[in-house]
């Protein structure tokens, strides 16, 4: 049987109609989280972040974003766990993101404490959330390959051998790149008819549509949404004068896209100043013209020259557009991997 022959996704795949109870002496309270406990979450992924990736965290007004997109039923989506004091000691969610061209995801995010960790904790919020991914998934009637999906930075070994134990396959790795900007920077130019410049907010929303192109062809990418987007770049970190595009000169459309943020609280972990490139793309009927390389030394010029010292990706090992090979050859080397696991449907 094909892919384009797979029966509907509530056909195959079988899901709790209730999800597993949560119960554990080290916690107060499990709940939906509520817009009081941002705050909470954020300080419990500032202390994850020091025990895992000390150079990154996920910003307050990320997980508030994330939170409240309106595909998110937090009271079905979400889960916190309590103390007796108060803190949060744990909290996870199942994201289900509408765009559905090709596969259906739930997406698994959140964590322990690390001072609780290795008391069943983990294993008990991970078992919840895979339960709420398989709701979701068993709710549509698309006929498309379903997957839950995690993520682990390896430095933090215990996360591969929990996300295994629950039946997740690790699937995909991705190296974390930088680029010391101290370093000489190549001037590139794009082909002709293609202007290279930087992004101006009238074409934000041209860029999604790019962006949407750009990444049919990439490893579990389904189309951004409007909404997503309208977040991601009003975001508090989105740094559009470090963002550059490529315009084709004969149709005035966007063609090849870098664009970047700035969290200026990841600074100390890292021991440098950084930008952090989060999208790169060309759509596909203009690859191999020179353009991703004109829009990578533009936009290191530019964080450059704005004092930053270090620019910073991430690149899916076997991406199929030779993206590994263009990152070193502009300068990037890498420092950190990340493993993607699946349960495939």
């Amino acid at each position: 049987m094909t892919e384009h022959e797979l029966p509907p996704l509530f056909e195959r795949i079988s899901a709790p109609e209730v999800l597993p109870p949560l119960a554990h002496p080290d916690v107060h309270v499990w709940r939906p989280v509520r817009d009081a406990d941002i705050d909470r979450i954020a300080e419990l992924e500032a202390a994850m972040a020091l025990a895992d990736h000390p150079e990154y965290s996920v910003p307050r007004d990320e997980l508030a974003d994330d939170l409240g997109m309106s595909f998110v039923d937090r009271e079905r989506d979400s889960i916190v766990a309590l103390d007796a004091d108060g803190r949060a000691v744990a909290w996870g969610a199942a994201y289900h993101p509408p765009g559905r061209d090709t596969l259906v995801r739930s997406i698994l995010v959140g964590g322990v404490h690390p001072e609780l960790r290795r008391r069943g904790i983990g294993r008990m919020l991970l078992a919840w959330q895979r339960a709420r991914g398989a709701q979701q998934l068993a709710a549509s009637d698309l006929p498309l390959p379903g997957w839950i999906m995690g993520f682990s930075d390896d430095r933090a070994h215990w996360a591969g051998p929990l996300l295994e134990s629950e039946g997740f396959t690790a699937a995909r790795y991705f190296a974390g790149l930088r680029r010391d900007l101290g370093e000489p920077i190549a001037e590139v130019r794009a082909g002709d008819g293609i202007r290279v410049e930087v992004l101006a907010p009238a074409r934000a929303a041209e860029v999604r549509v790019a962006r949407n192109d750009a990444f049919r062809d990439h490893w579990g990418s389904q189309p951004r949404s409007e909404e997503e987007w309208r977040v991601f770049v009003s975001s508090s970190t989105f740094r559009i004068d470090l963002s550059v595009v490529a315009i084709d000169e004969a149709s005035d459309r966007v063609v090849g896209f870098v664009l970047a943020d700035v969290n200026e609280d990841d600074w100390e972990g890292q021991g440098f100043s950084s930008a952090h490139v989060p999208l790169v793309g060309v759509v596909r009927g203009f690859r191999g013209r020179g353009i991703a390389k004109a829009l990578l030394a533009a936009h290191l010029v530019r964080a450059r020259a704005a004092g930053i010292e270090y620019s910073m990706l991430e690149v899916d090992a076997a991406n199929p557009t030779g993206a590994f090979a263009l990152y070193e050859a502009m300068g990037f080397r890498a420092a950190t991997t990340e493993t993607s696991y699946t349960i495939v449907v």
